[in-house]
């Protein structure tokens, strides 16, 4: 413990970072992709970043350019989009392993973000025809990856 100049003992956790908020960051991304399905609250994500939850959410935005809860449901969809593509996995498990309440919370999100149900998403893209771009986009039909990029280097 830490010992105050009028004797009294400071007890504290220390934070895991002690850096400028883009250094602050970039561990934090990382540590969500570890942890999609807990607790990735704003006060959560702050408290992570030893950071106050107001001054948490400017400095996040400022970096990233959205708000924590965007990026983080962004992130959530899309590794959801790529567990989609896993046979034999259920709704109900995806939406738990990425972090949705339920399953209907996630139908709509999934839906909003990329204009297709899970399931009519999966049926559309399936795991056989589904190339990634370079900007993380799937793509419908048989490119592999690699055509696709050289397709988008033209």
């Amino acid at each position: 413990p830490l010992t105050h100049r009028n004797g009294q003992h400071e007890f504290w956790k220390p934070c895991i970072f002690d850096s400028q908020p883009t250094d602050r960051f970039a561990e934090l991304v990382a540590w969500i992709m570890r942890n999609l399905n807990g607790d990735l609250s704003v006060n959560a994500l702050a408290r992570r970043a030893c950071m106050s939850p107001s001054h948490f959410n400017r400095a996040f935005k400022s970096v990233f350019g959205s708000t924590p809860a965007d990026f983080v449901e962004n992130l959530r969809l899309n590794e959801a989009r790529r567990r989609l593509s896993v046979p034999k996995r259920t709704l109900d498990t995806i939406a738990a392993s990425v972090g949705f309440s339920d399953r209907d919370a996630f139908r709509r999100a999934f839906e909003r973000r990329f204009g297709a149900k899970p399931r009519n998403y999966l049926s559309k893209f399936g795991s056989a025809s589904m190339a990634i771009h370079s900007n993380g986009e799937v793509a419908a039909g048989s490119q592999t990856p690699e055509e696709c990029l050289a397709h988008e280097s033209h």
